[in-house]
């Protein structure tokens, strides 16, 4: 894997000081990691070209071969989703698209993948770092939500009831799709979506709270087909996931780590509205 960026420089740049989270009843969930996960309280984060550990994340990037497709996994562990953001074009949600870097590099962002593009529908319900931004209900689509305990959970579409879901606070919510596992993580045979079929493609994976993962496959190119979305359901079900959520692919699937792009998009990828991100 090729990674090549100023080591020195981005960990000067993840230590500055971020804009502090929403008040959110968040849970500690360092001790759900396995031993040895986050360095110690007051050292220094540690970076090398596939990792980043720091006293609350821990990051490792790996390359898979899976039907005919480059496929990067970040494996990530948080000792708070709090860590766990959401960064959107020119500072608000529903705004012009930009540059994946420009995103990731404002954010100050260790590793961040595509979005979920809601502001092109003019429905449902979108929620980015605590903040409601909009609360209607979208009855084709499939949500996905992230809770302040650490815990995901996806809904098939027409199954979440918004205005009883947003009583209770929620840390964000996805509105692309669809879901890719059944209630118990298993593998789903058949989509009847229209995008089913091989493609580049960004997902959010969820272990358990406190363990994600963020997948991206490339596609539409030589060497890299891309995954029809049966093929990267049976992949998330591999990985052991409990839950996985289609977001934005095609042009738009970017996989981005310690300062610079680690796939490579289709067509050399094109503008964002948002990301995902783990920042400190």
């Amino acid at each position: 894997m090729r990674y090549r960026f100023p080591i020195l420089l981005m960990i000067f740049l993840l230590l500055a000081p971020a804009a502090p989270a929403q008040e959110m009843p968040f849970a500690d969930l360092r001790a759900l990691a396995p031993a040895g996960t986050f360095l110690p309280p007051g050292e220094a984060p540690q970076m090398t070209d596939t990792t980043y550990r720091s006293q609350d994340i821990a990051v490792t990037i790996t390359k898979h071969r899976y039907e005919d497709s480059d496929v990067y996994v970040a494996d990530i562990y948080l000792a708070s989703v709090s860590h766990l953001r959401r960064v959107f074009s020119h500072g608000r949600w529903n705004k012009n698209a930009q540059r994946a870097q420009v995103l990731a590099q404002d954010a100050r962002a260790i590793v961040a993948i595509t979005g979920d593009y809601s502001g092109l529908l003019s429905q449902g319900l979108v929620v980015g770092n605590g903040q409601v931004l909009r609360s209607t209900g979208n009855r084709v689509r499939d949500n996905c939500l992230i809770y302040p305990d650490g815990r995901m959970q996806t809904f098939a579409r027409r199954e979440l009831d918004v205005k009883a879901a947003v009583q209770s606070p929620i840390w964000q919510s996805f509105l692309f799709g669809p879901a890719l596992l059944g209630p118990d993580g298993q593998a789903i045979d058949k989509f009847d979506s229209n995008i089913g079929v091989a493609n580049p493609r960004s997902v959010i994976g969820y272990y358990a709270p406190g363990h994600y993962c963020f997948v991206l496959a490339d596609g539409r190119q030589k060497g890299s087909r891309g995954l029809a979305l049966v093929l990267l359901s049976r992949f998330m079900a591999e990985l052991g996931c409990a839950a996985a959520y289609n977001l934005d692919g095609g042009q738009s699937a970017l996989l981005w780590f310690g300062g610079q792009v680690v796939n490579n998009p289709y067509k050399g990828g094109r503008p964002l509205t948002d990301m995902v991100y783990i920042g400190e």
